[in-house]
């Protein structure tokens, strides 16, 4: 495993995503290893050779968490006691060559965090159902994600935390163990991934 002393969403993080093109918020579409990872894999490829800026991520919910994300790591670690290390980009050549992580943060030495800022109506939902089932449902894709920053970083566990500074209960926690059988389904993904990207790129270089 190699931590890359980069700031998240800076140029030198941007760069790292495409020499590392299959990353952990893709992990649903790695995981089935279709149409979705395909598509995927030409999306990377042609940011790679194109001239033009490598694009950036934008919309509402982007900014809501660039801005609240700060805050809520502070919270979170008041909560639990714990310090958070972060991390910029995590790359794990026993993984794959070409793929990466950008956790949240890292918890004591098995543990990882992941930060949802979800709006008003969201965060009021996963509240209600916490406070009623004592969990609230984690949305698949943030479920692979967390699954696949887990293999990379080769942690147990990792806490999603959901935060919204406009409620009493404005930070919520629960835990997330490895899944074997999801991490296998994701190193699988994996390696047809590399094939894909392999076979694209020699096309591409003809």
């Amino acid at each position: 495993m190699k931590i890359h002393d980069v700031e998240q969403k800076s140029d030198a993080w941007f760069a790292l995503r495409v020499q590392f093109p299959l990353t952990s918020s893709e992990g649903q579409a790695i995981a089935t290893a279709g149409k979705g990872l395909e598509t995927l894999c030409t999306k990377k490829l042609s940011e790679k050779y194109s001239s033009g800026p490598i694009p950036k991520f934008s919309g509402a919910d982007t900014e809501r968490g660039n801005e609240l994300e700060p805050q809520a790591r502070s919270i979170y670690e008041m909560k639990m006691d714990v310090e958070v290390v972060e991390a910029g980009f995590v790359t794990n050549e026993n993984v794959s060559p070409v793929a990466g992580a950008s956790p949240d943060g890292m918890v004591g030495e098995d543990g990882l965090v992941e930060i949802k800022c979800h709006n008003d109506e969201k965060h009021f939902t996963k509240v209600a159902e916490f406070k009623k089932t004592g969990k609230f449902t984690i949305d698949s894709k943030y479920d692979w994600q967390m699954q696949m920053q887990m293999l990379i970083t080769e942690r147990n566990w990792c806490d999603m935390a959901i935060f919204n500074p406009n409620f009493k209960d404005s930070l919520v926690v629960m835990r997330v163990f490895k899944d074997e059988e999801k991490q296998m389904k994701l190193y699988k993904g994996l390696k047809v991934g590399e094939q894909l990207l392999k076979e694209k790129e020699e096309l591409m270089n003809k």
